[in-house]
């Protein structure tokens, strides 16, 4: 099981996408300790679904104003995203009556994004916004 706690080794450097990312921590949290089969579903898809389009937009914009040269990949990984959530969503739909199944396909799912998208891409451009913010005027 993922550490679901927020810590300072996490942040990207801007608030506002520090707690986007808390957020996520905060539901991946809740997906671990729920018993599944109470869990809403319908909810928790709406709720990554304002996730995905806030939190993106937000971010996207972010490193498009400090110049980030890898954008356009990024972009791509939250295209991924969205896309793996609109599978998710249709499955749903099909299959409502299985929350446990659908809600631990989005939790391993989730985890990995954590793992990978934040802990590895979005520290890329943390990495490249803190070098470029010490380099000399």
């Amino acid at each position: 099981m993922i550490e679901s706690k927020w810590s300072q080794e996490y942040s990207v450097g801007d608030e506002a996408i520090d707690d986007d990312h808390k957020g996520l921590f905060q539901l991946i949290d809740m997906l671990q300790h729920a018993d599944r089969s109470e869990i809403d579903m319908a909810e928790i898809i709406a709720e990554l679904e304002d996730y995905a389009e806030e939190h993106f937009a937000r971010e996207e914009i972010y490193m498009r104003d400090e110049g980030f040269p890898d954008l356009k990949h990024h972009i791509e990984e939250h295209k991924a995203f969205v896309e793996w959530l609109e599978t998710i969503k249709k499955t749903y739909r099909r299959a409502a009556e299985s929350p446990f199944q659908v809600g631990e396909v989005v939790n391993d799912f989730l985890v990995e994004w954590l793992r990978n998208h934040i802990m590895t891409e979005d520290m890329k451009y943390r990495d490249y916004i803190l070098a470029k913010k010490k380099e000399p005027a």
